[in-house]
């Protein structure tokens, strides 16, 4: 699975009011537009809150 670009992760998660659960990241990627690709990611990454998006973008990151 691809990383997907720290500039569209921000794009696609610029509403996103932190800390905020993996839930409400996939919600907000899929209200703005987000591909397959994108969301199987951010579906994968662990189930707790994330404080930043720096800390998203690492956890999608350690996904292989």
């Amino acid at each position: 699975m691809t990383t997907p670009d720290p500039d569209r992760l921000r794009a696609l998660l610029s509403e996103v009011d932190f800390p905020c659960d993996r839930a409400e990241l996939i919600r907000q990627a899929t209200a703005h537009g987000a591909d397959d690709s994108t969301l199987g990611h951010l579906g994968a990454i662990p189930d707790t809150t994330y404080p930043d998006l720096d800390a998203v973008t690492g956890a999608c990151s350690e996904i292989t």
